[in-house]
């Protein structure tokens, strides 16, 4: 846990860590000041955190790190897996393709990536915790191989607005790097609320704030302030 709040603070924090059985020992308490520039030396691999500032300046720093929004969950109780779900572009992958998108519309966007297609995109911001997550996940296909009675707890999603043809470079983009995801909505203008809803992700990562809507409930919710659709919001 990497926390602005004081030491004095932390043993509180500690205390409620105890009671609720989580599995958490290591800490830095920074008295008001940023934590997030401590990320490299505990390892960590995802900095997530509700204030906008820290999580712009991670970025900056390149950092994985995602805002998040505050909406009302609900435990599962009776949870058997973890769903992480992402958007791909801006996310997983750099924004290359949304900018040509933003620039030239929709027709020369399809005309970019049927072109590009066997070209992997660059990593985006999520891109290495999104393979450590997929490297789990083969750890988890080994041991079901070995005991069928094994029943896997990480489950992956992405949910893009991409459809044929630009879904060719996405898949291609994730064959490239030697990663895999347990399931891939091409939505093509389908609202994303719609397979949120139904899929329930313990966490779902995008981009763009318009689909990370204040209609979106029971659902934890990360802004990935990034790329060419936040660039007017920092500015």
């Amino acid at each position: 846990m990497l926390s602005k709040n004081s030491p004095e603070t932390g043993i509180r924090i500690f205390n409620s860590i105890k009671y609720y059985g989580l599995d958490i020992t290591r800490a830095a308490f920074m008295s008001g000041k940023p934590a997030y520039e401590y990320i490299p030396a505990f390892n960590v691999s995802l900095f997530l955190s509700t204030n906008k500032s820290d999580v712009n300046s991670a970025l900056k720093q390149k950092f994985a790190a995602g805002r998040v929004i505050r909406t009302r969950i609900i435990d599962e109780e009776d949870a058997s897996e973890l769903r992480v779900a992402f958007d791909f572009d801006g996310v997983i992958a750099d924004d290359e393709a949304e900018r040509v998108y933003k620039r030239d519309g929709i027709e020369k966007y399809y005309e970019y990536e049927t072109k590009h297609s066997q070209e992997p995109l660059n990593p985006g911001p999520l891109a290495d915790f999104f393979k450590k997550l997929s490297y789990f996940q083969k750890l988890e296909s080994k041991k079901e191989a070995d005991n069928p009675k094994y029943k896997k707890i990480l489950k992956t999603a992405i949910i893009t607005a991409r459809n044929a043809p630009a879904h060719e470079r996405a898949v291609n983009t994730l064959n490239k790097w030697g990663v895999t995801v347990d399931e891939m909505f091409l939505l093509g203008g389908v609202e994303k609320k719609r397979v949120l809803d139904i899929m329930k992700p313990h966490l779902y990562f995008d981009d763009q704030l318009i689909h990370l809507d204040d209609n979106i409930q029971n659902i934890p919710l990360v802004h990935i302030p990034f790329g060419i659709s936040n660039e007017k919001e920092k500015n």
